[in-house]
C-alpha cells in the first residue's frame, strides 16, 4: 500500500490535487476525533471527485484516546496483522463518496477535464500553415495568442479553473484537455500566420510594441497610428522587450548623432532599419565593421532597440543550424557580437535566412515527426575584419565601417543611453512615417537597374519621400557599398586572385582547360605562394576547385573576366581576362 496525506492540517484537503487517485482502490486511516471524521468525509468526496475505484474509511477500535491514529498504532507496538485486520473491516465511504443533496438524486461530478472544456467558450481556437495548434483567449482587457502547448495557455487553463471551483486542476486532466484542443484547432480551427513584432494585412503593416495592453502601430499608405488591437494573430516569445510609443514629427537625422559613420554609410543603415519594419524580405545583411573602440557593439544594440528590443540585443553565433533557427523562430532581427570571422556553415545558412528558405529538424520525442521552420528575417554582424569574403554573403550584404572615436570625444555609455532613449519614440516615428511613404509609393517606383537585392531597393527608394532624400539617392549609394564590398570579397579570397594573376600574366587571350589542368596549373606556377598552397581554404581536388570556381564566379565577373563552364563530353572551364578580345581569342588548352 501507499500511504500519502495532505498538506496544512486537516481542513485543507479541498487545497491538495487528489487526481493520482484516479482507479485506484482507496482507504482513509482518519484521526479518533471530531476533525478527523470531517476530514475523512472531505477526502472520500475529493477522491470520488477524482473517479477512485473505491473508497472505504476506517474506524478507530474502541476504546483508544482522542486524536489516536496510524502513527499511535504504530508506536503501540502493533503488527502488520493487526493493522491489516483494520483496514479489512473498513467500512465502503457512504454513497461511494458522493456528495448528496437533499430531494436530489444522487449525481456524479463531472470530470476536471470536461470542465475544463466548458470554460473555454470564449477561447478561439486555429492552426498555422504547418497544422500547429494557437489559442486566442482573453486576459484583463485585451486577447492573447499562445500555441496550446505552451506554458502561458496552460498557466491561463490552470487559473481559470481556480476561479470557476476554487480546487486545482490534475495534471492528466490538464493534458486531456490541451489534447481535445489541439485537435479542434486543426480540424475545426481557420488557420492563421503568425507573426513575431511586425505583421501585415490588407496593405497595412502592423508594428507590436510588446506593452502589456498587447498594443501596435499600424502604418497604412497615408499615416500610422497606434491601436488598441491589430488584425494579426502577434506571437510573444519570452526574449521580446516593449518598445515606446512612437511620437510624430521626429527626423531620421537625429540618428546619425549616435553613429559615427559617413552620410553614404548612414544611408545603408537608415535604409536596412526600414527594411526591418515589414514581416517578409529579402532583407540584406546589415555588417558593421570597425576596428577596437569603434562602438561597434553598443551600435548594434540601439539599432536592435529601435525596432525589435531583446533581452539579449546581441548574441554570440550559435553553435549550428539548430540553434540557430530556434534563434529565428523567437526573434524578428538576429543580432550577432564580435564575430572574427563568419564559418562557411553560418554563411549558407544566413544567406538563406535573408533571402527566404525553409528548415526542417526532427522534432523532440518523436520518431518521424518535422518541425518546419520558413521565413526570412533581418540579420545584423559586427567584427574588427572583414565578414563578408565568400561572395553569396557579400552579394547579400550592406558593409558599414565605423570610425574610431577618438578618446576626446568618448562619452560614459550611461550617458548615451539615457540620450537615445528619449530620442528612441521620435526616431522610430520617423521610421513608421518612412514606411508609410513606402507603402505609398512602392507601385509607382521603378528602378534603373536592379541587383541581388532588387525588392529592398525598390522598398528603399519608394522610402525616400518619407526620409527627406533626393530621388534615385539610395540606390547610387547601395551601388557604391556593393562594388567595395565586391572588391574586398575578390582580394580575400586566394584562388580568385591566383586565377586572375594566372590569367593576366600567362593567358591574356584566355585559358580553356578542365579543373584538374587548372588547379595543376594554379599549383605549379610562381604567382601563388607555398603559404597560400597550404592554407586550408585553397582547394586540395579538381572537385574542390570547380566547386569554388562556381562561388567566386561573381567576383571574377565583376572584375571584368568572363566565366564559362562547358559539358560536352569534357567538363572545361573557360575563363577570359577583360580586353582579351572577347571569346574569339580564347586560347585552347
Amino acid at each position: 500500500m501507499v500511504a500519502i496525506t495532505s498538506p496544512n492540517g486537516s481542513k485543507s484537503a479541498g487545497k491538495a490535487d487528489w487526481s493520482p487517485l484516479r482507479g485506484r482502490v482507496v482507504t482513509i486511516w482518519p484521526d479518533s476525533d471530531a476533525a478527523g471524521l470531517q476530514y475523512a468525509q472531505d477526502v472520500s468526496k475529493l477522491a470520488h471527485a477524482a473517479e477512485a475505484e473505491s473508497i472505504a474509511i476506517i474506524s478507530p477500535p474502541h476504546g483508544v484516546s482522542i486524536g489516536w491514529d496510524a502513527a499511535d498504532a504504530l508506536d503501540g507496538g502493533w503488527s502488520v496483522a493487526q493493522a491489516g485486520q483494520l483496514i479489512a473491516d473498513a467500512r465502503p465511504a457512504p454513497n461511494g463518496g458522493a456528495a448528496i443533496e437533499q430531494g436530489d438524486a444522487p449525481q456524479r461530478r463531472p470530470a476536471q477535464r470536461d470542465v475544463v472544456i466548458d470554460m473555454t467558450d470564449c477561447c478561439e481556437f486555429w492552426h498555422d500553415a504547418n497544422r500547429i495548434a494557437y489559442a486566442t483567449f482573453p486576459v484583463n482587457s485585451h486577447h492573447e495568442n499562445w500555441p496550446i502547448r505552451s506554458r502561458e495557455f496552460r498557466m491561463w487553463l490552470s487559473g481559470r479553473y481556480y476561479q470557476e471551483t476554487g480546487r486545482a486542476i490534475g495534471g492528466q486532466s490538464l493534458e486531456d484537455a490541451i489534447r481535445i484542443f489541439e485537435a479542434r484547432a486543426v480540424h475545426d480551427g481557420p488557420e492563421h500566420k503568425p507573426f513575431i513584432r511586425v505583421g501585415e494585412h490588407a496593405e497595412k503593416l502592423y508594428l507590436d510594441l510588446c506593452d502589456p495592453r498587447w498594443r501596435a502601430v499600424e502604418v497604412n499608405r497615408n499615416d500610422w497610428r497606434t491601436v488598441t488591437s491589430a488584425p494579426v494573430k502577434f506571437m510573444r516569445p519570452a526574449s521580446l522587450r516593449p518598445m515606446p510609443e512612437p511620437e510624430a514629427g521626429g527626423m531620421i537625422e537625429e540618428l546619425r548623432t549616435y553613429l559615427n559613420v559617413p552620410e553614404d554609410h548612414y544611408m545603408l543603415i537608415v535604409g536596412w532599419l526600414v527594411a526591418t519594419l515589414r514581416p517578409k524580405g529579402p532583407f540584406p545583411i546589415l555588417v558593421l565593421n570597425g576596428e577596437q573602440g569603434s562602438g561597434k557593439s553598443m551600435a548594434s544594440r540601439m539599432l536592435r532597440d529601435l525596432v525589435d528590443p531583446s533581452a539579449a540585443a546581441i548574441r554570440s553565433v550559435p553553435k549550428d543550424d539548430h540553434n540557430l533557427i530556434v534563434s529565428a523562430s523567437n526573434s524578428h532581427i538576429l543580432g550577432f557580437d564580435n564575430l572574427s570571422s563568419v564559418p562557411p556553415w553560418l554563411a549558407d545558412a544566413m544567406c538563406r535566412l535573408s533571402t527566404g528558405g525553409g528548415y526542417a529538424t526532427r522534432t523532440l520525442h518523436t520518431d518521424k515527426d518535422e518541425t518546419i521552420f520558413e521565413g526570412q528575417r533581418p540579420i545584423m554582424l559586427n567584427g574588427i575584419p572583414l565578414l563578408t569574403d565568400r561572395a553569396d554573403l557579400a552579394d547579400r550584404a550592406l558593409t558599414v565601417h565605423l570610425r574610431a572615436i577618438p578618446e576626446s570625444e568618448r562619452r560614459p555609455e550611461d550617458e548615451i543611453r539615457a540620450d537615445f532613449e528619449q530620442a528612441r519614440p521620435r526616431l522610430l516615428g520617423a521610421l513608421l512615417s518612412a514606411a508609410s511613404a513606402a507603402i505609398r509609393s512602392l507601385p509607382a517606383t521603378r528602378l534603373e537597374r536592379s541587383g541581388r537585392m532588387a525588392d529592398f531597393e525598390k522598398l528603399v527608394t519608394a522610402a525616400e519621400s518619407g526620409l527627406g532624400w533626393d530621388a534615385g539617392s539610395f540606390q547610387k549609394v547601395v551601388r557604391t557599398n556593393r562594388q567595395e564590398i565586391t572588391e574586398a570579397a575578390f582580394e580575400a579570397d586566394s584562388v580568385a586572385v591566383a586565377i586572375a594573376k594566372l590569367l593576366r600574366a600567362e593567358f591574356p587571350d584566355g585559358l580553356t582547360a578542365t579543373a584538374t589542368e587548372l588547379l595543376t596549373r594554379l599549383n605549379a606556377t610562381d604567382l601563388v605562394s607555398d603559404g597560400i598552397r597550404k592554407q586550408r581554404s585553397w582547394p586540395a581536388t579538381a572537385q574542390g576547385l570547380g566547386n569554388r570556381i562556381d562561388r567566386i564566379a561573381p567576383l571574377l565577373k565583376a572584375q571584368g573576366f568572363k566565366v564559362e563552364r562547358k559539358h560536352s563530353g569534357v567538363r572545361t572551364i573557360t575563363i577570359v581576362p577583360p580586353q582579351s578580345g572577347g571569346d574569339a581569342g580564347v586560347r585552347p588548352n
